[in-house]
């Protein structure tokens, strides 16, 4: 959400939205699902999600999120249950919280928030979910995307996608907006409208995000004004925020006593599903990679240095594997490049991305998954960022023309750090 929003003082009553069903969602022809969380089951999947339990955010690191927001996310108003995400908004007594950075030590707002930040991380697509937002003056609902080097560049260097905002003041309205920067910020916004209020019922909000522009449509049919781009913020990885605000400056700063929320009576933000499509008229088709697991040790896999520094890959059971005992390492206390490959030929002409899953901590000069489509053409690549657990990274897309892939991880250090690693396993290679 943009930290420079605002909106109106005046608090309209409470409008009472259409009853409708859960929604199911065709994303058309061309599309195929890389990733979604259904939300079965009875706890939060966290190889997908982080919650937060601060109004202080270590991801931008910025207090009330850079908007002012009044409620103090915490992970216990996140849950999972019926088939659904559940945000919840209460108001409590006055309660004492550990995290001060912020501010006092007791509220009486709170909320819930989460991201896939190092978990689900993608460039591209349709971004959808189906959300059921609540109604009341001050609730202010949000499911939009941060660039994924937030943490090195700062907002709004990082970019940022709005998907779906929603103000008590225009119910009927889903509102939509991207942020950059120029040396300062930019911004551009939209809406769409069926003319019908969005609250307490679910309906779907999507973005469909290319190279060259922006499309946001609400339940399939309502479009808003095509943004139009070519900032290198949005031809990055982004990913997923979903969370339950209430004040801030879209709403001019109220007090906490006149935001709709009773003691003892909590609103929910649902959430039946997130999915997030990419182009390809079918799902991937995977193309078998010799020994992925690193299980026969590096047997297949061929290390490149520049420097007599090949030593500093080498297959380990340190930590466990993502799939069996073994794992990829690139680590070294001394200053090292490597470039750890294998060649795949006579693939069919046509579009790929190349898998991997990823342990990393520190910083390199250099850390990549990548791809070449011959020895000496330049790499497509993904810089790989901080996980502490094993996290699925892939390459953006590799248009393969000779038939000729050659794919793996490139590590450069140049300077000698044990505290450093990078951890690689189960590598795929998927044809769209």
């Amino acid at each position: 959400m943009d930290p420079s929003e605002e909106g109106a003082l005046d608090t309209p009553p409470e409008a009472v939205g259409q009853t409708q069903g859960e929604l199911e969602y065709n994303p058309g022809s061309g599309w195929n699902l890389a990733w979604s969380d259904e939300f079965e089951g009875s706890a939060l999947n966290t190889n997908n999600w982080t919650t937060l339990n601060s109004d202080f955010d270590p991801v931008t690191n910025n207090c009330q999120f850079g908007t002012g927001e009044i409620e103090y996310p915490r992970t216990q108003n996140v849950s999972v249950s019926g088939g659904k995400l559940i945000l919840k908004a209460e108001r409590t007594a006055a309660t004492t919280v550990s995290d001060t950075r912020c501010g006092a030590a007791q509220r009486t707002l709170f909320s819930g928030r989460l991201h896939t930040k190092g978990k689900v991380e993608k460039t591209y697509g349709k971004i959808v979910a189906s959300i059921k937002v609540p109604s009341g003056y001050g609730m202010w609902p949000a499911f939009w995307t941060l660039g994924a080097n937030v943490q090195s560049v700062g907002w709004p260097a990082s970019g940022e996608i709005d998907i779906l905002e929603w103000h008590s003041n225009e119910p009927n309205w889903m509102k939509s907006a991207t942020h950059w920067s120029v040396g300062s910020q930019a911004d551009w916004g939209t809406g769409q409208s069926g003319g019908y209020n969005l609250a307490d019922s679910f309906h779907t909000y999507e973005v469909e995000w290319n190279a060259n522009s922006m499309v946001f449509r609400l339940d399939g049919t309502y479009v808003g004004a095509t943004y139009g781009h070519n900032e290198t913020e949005f031809q990055q990885n982004h990913y997923i925020i979903l969370n339950l605000a209430l004040g801030g400056n879209w709403y001019g700063f109220p007090a906490a006593s006149s935001i709709a929320l009773t003691q003892g009576q909590p609103k929910t933000m649902e959430v039946e599903w997130v999915r997030w499509y990419q182009p390809g008229s079918t799902p991937p088709s995977g193309i078998s990679v010799a020994n992925p697991s690193f299980e026969s040790g590096l047997s297949n896999w061929t290390t490149w240095t520049p420097n007599g520094t090949a030593g500093a890959a080498f297959s380990e059971t340190y930590n466990g594997g993502h799939s069996g005992s073994y794992h990829l390492t690139h680590y070294s206390g001394s200053p090292f490049e490597t470039w750890t490959y294998q060649v795949k030929t006579g693939l069919a002409n046509g579009n790929y991305k190349v898998r991997a899953w990823v342990r990393k901590g520190g910083s390199f000069n250099i850390s990549r998954l990548q791809g070449k489509t011959s020895g000496s053409a330049a790499p497509v690549y993904t810089s790989l960022g901080t996980y502490g657990n094993w996290t699925l990274v892939e390459t953006p897309v590799i248009n393969v023309t000779s038939g000729y892939l050659e794919f793996g991880f490139h590590t450069q250090a140049t300077t000698g750090n044990t505290a450093n690693f990078i951890h690689m396993d189960d590598v795929e290679i998927v044809k769209l």
